[in-house]
């Protein structure tokens, strides 16, 4: 565009009116030679012209003035610095914790006396390794030396990388920090990791960032390229004598292709059958199919061999059987009448894989299993004595209100009396009121399964209870008389249903809501919601009871003792609770198999004061580390704003110049003769 203006001087005009005469004919036509029109005239103003392009052009590109930042603050300024050291599995690549040490060392190295400092590590929870206190309390001299001692006595563990949660845990020590210090302040935050892209960032979302804070990521890099990882996914079928391991092997690009899957007897160590040898290409990743090898041990160990990384190169599985539930069905009813509750219940059952339920027309004889009773007809003295011990001992017994005597027999069970059948005028009645909190009726909270109105009851019999009753109204029908009672009796829990369960007395039976209802009773006597046989470490609650004690044993380790907290290795456990022992299994997070690199966008777009530093550039972070400076800088100083102001006022000078020249170069009229 600049040309546009050049050009536009050196064309030479031609003469507008031509007059033809008869002596042309006798000359020869030449060309036009040079004079002063074909030269460029008024040199300054074509300058002018060029100049004003050049700054539109520039203006338009929105240009900007690179800043470096300074990377000390001034001696007046206290830094408080709070270092987060990586302690994730995925930190037990080769090369990487002795690389992280050294640069917390060197950032301890940086600091003046006068600097505050913390030191918080990383893994299945954030520890906090050295406080601000602490740091305070050791003199100047001697803190390298604290940090080094620090540091020699840690290793990386086999948690995830919780990052979010270390900045939390940071935002709380600047706040300590503050306290003790006055005058200015700087805030750093130092990330030191591999920061993989299994790391958990979501939380960083919700942190609210001080001014004057800074976030500084350290990078380390594994001095052995490669990895190829093993996640677990689930078992085919557990009551299956052919049952196999559904499992995934990834595969980064430099990472060995030729690998092997070998199962190992988790408390030997013993290898079981022949290895599987398969290849994979780089970048791949597949699902396999791994056969239990036959008469295999319940704790199995599966290891992926051929890796030169093998944190995340094994698997400790439990083949946990599933929990039995003795369903006893007292009623003189047959399991193919279709007019009474049994043949509803047997249909109910059938098909469960957790817990597996059998149904027997007669008291179930003790045994480990869980007992749940349904009561349909009264009985004699001797078998209600039976149920009320069974109750007592921890069973969970249901009462159906099929007819008026079986409120006597439902009080009985409850060991109370005065319990009476409370009249009504209607015909029917439905559920009108429900507590959603219960655990029996919790599958129903949800808006969406929540409507009980089209469940009619003919035949509802409320129960009318004594002031001084222990029982617990569940539901109420719409007439508010109690539909279904709770009642703790020793360790057990008595379940009075207000009517039959058959097609003539409601349709209860008939809708989707009763076979449900009935799984979680079920679970409910066998002790709650089924907790799974494995987890991640850092996810061991899962398998736990809640409010309740537990104590876990390593079943692969020789002599090894109990402990009451979380265990944070991978391995084969024993786990008690309620003086009942099961076998469980921890593997490493599935997450830290992701050892490609975040992002650096990833943090910005999570709102972090981010500060790039010369080590955190690399292949796919230098191009966007640039762009973001460079819109951040451009943003702030605005310089296209003052070239549009610029180029305005060189337009103006340029048409007071113009009309200048056309007035001196306009001919003066000479009087006429």
């Amino acid at each position: 565009l600049v040309a546009g203006p050049i050009v536009a001087h050196l064309i030479r005009r031609a003469t507008k009116d031509r007059l033809a005469f008869s002596a042309l004919r006798f000359l020869e036509a030449s060309p036009p030679r040079l004079d002063r029109r074909s030269r460029v005239q008024n040199p300054w103003l074509l300058a002018l012209r060029c100049l004003i392009v050049a700054v539109l052009a520039f203006g338009f590109a929105r240009p900007f003035l690179r800043q470096e930042t300074p990377a000390m603050m001034q001696p007046a300024v206290t830094r408080h610095v709070v270092a987060v050291l990586d302690e994730s599995a995925s930190m037990q690549r080769t090369g990487l914790w002795s690389a992280a040490r050294d640069k917390i060392n060197a950032l301890v190295a940086t600091l003046r006396p006068g600097d505050q400092f913390a030191l918080l590590a990383a893994g299945h929870r954030v520890t906090e390794l050295i406080g601000p206190s602490q740091w305070s309390a050791t003199l100047p001299p001697e803190r390298a030396n604290l940090v080094r001692a620090v540091l020699d006595a840690r290793q990386p563990g086999w948690g995830p990388t919780p990052l979010d949660s270390a900045a939390e845990a940071a935002l709380a020590r600047w706040e300590d920090m503050a306290e003790g210090t006055s005058g200015a302040s700087h805030r750093e935050l130092v990330f030191v990791s591999d920061f993989g892209a299994g790391s958990r960032l979501s939380g960083l979302a919700n942190l609210a960032w001080p001014d004057n804070a800074e976030v500084l990521l350290e990078p380390v890099s594994s001095t052995q390229a490669g990895n190829a990882s093993l996640q677990w996914l689930g078992w085919t079928d557990p009551a299956d004598p052919k049952v196999a391991a559904r499992v995934r092997v990834s595969r980064s690009f430099d990472a060995p292709e030729a690998l092997r899957l070998q199962w190992h007897d988790a408390k030997t160590g013993a290898a079981l059958g022949e290895p599987e040898l398969f290849t994979l290409l780089p970048g791949a990743s597949e699902v396999r199919l791994v056969p239990v090898p036959v008469n295999a041990p319940t704790g199995l160990r599966l290891d992926l061999q051929g890796d030169g990384q093998p944190f995340d190169n094994q698997l400790w599985l439990v083949r946990a059987a599933p929990r039995a539930i003795d369903v006893s069905y007292l009623g003189n009813h047959a399991a193919d009448d279709p007019q009474h509750a049994r043949f509803y219940v047997e249909r109910a059952v059938a098909g469960w894989r957790e817990p597996v339920a059998q149904v027997r027309a007669s008291p179930a004889p003790p045994s480990n299993s869980a007992t749940l009773v349904i009561v349909t007809d009264p009985l004699e003295a001797r078998r209600l004595a039976e149920v009320k011990f069974q109750l007592q001992a921890g069973a969970f017994v249901l009462v159906l209100l099929a007819s008026d005597q079986m409120v006597n027999t439902a009080a009985s069970l409850a060991g109370e009396s005065g319990w009476g059948v409370l009249t009504s005028d209607r015909g029917d009645a439905m559920l009108g009121q429900l507590d959603f909190q219960h655990p029996l009726f919790v599958p129903f909270a949800d808006p969406l399964y929540s409507d009980f109105t089209r469940i009619r009851f003919w035949q509802p019999r409320a129960v009318g209870l004594p002031a001084q009753s222990k029982a617990t109204v569940v539901a109420r029908f719409d007439n508010g008389s109690p539909a279904v009672l709770e009642v703790s009796v020793g360790t057990g829990r008595l379940i009075v249903w207000g009517g039959d369960w058959t097609p003539t007395a409601s349709q209860w039976v008939l809708s989707s809501k009763f076979v449900p209802w009935l799984q979680a009773l079920a679970e409910r006597s066998a002790g709650g919601v089924g907790r799974p046989a494995m987890a991640e470490v850092g996810e061991a609650e899962r398998m736990l009871t809640r409010n309740t004690p537990a104590r876990w044993r390593r079943l692969d380790v020789v002599s090894a003792t109990g402990q009451s907290e979380l265990p944070a290795e991978p391995g084969w456990y024993e786990l008690t609770q309620s003086n009942q022992s099961r076998e469980v299994s921890l593997l490493v997070p599935s997450a830290e198999s992701q050892t490609q690199s975040l992002p650096l966008d990833t943090w910005e777009q999570l709102g972090v004061p981010l500060r790039v530093t010369s080590d955190t550039k690399s292949a796919d972070r230098a191009v966007t580390s640039s762009s973001a400076t460079a819109i951040a800088l451009e943003s702030r100083q605005q310089l296209w704003r003052w070239l549009l102001w610029t180029a305005i006022a060189l337009l103006a000078i340029e048409s007071l110049a113009s009309f200048a020249v056309s007035r001196r170069r306009a001919p003066v009229p000479e009087p006429a003769t």
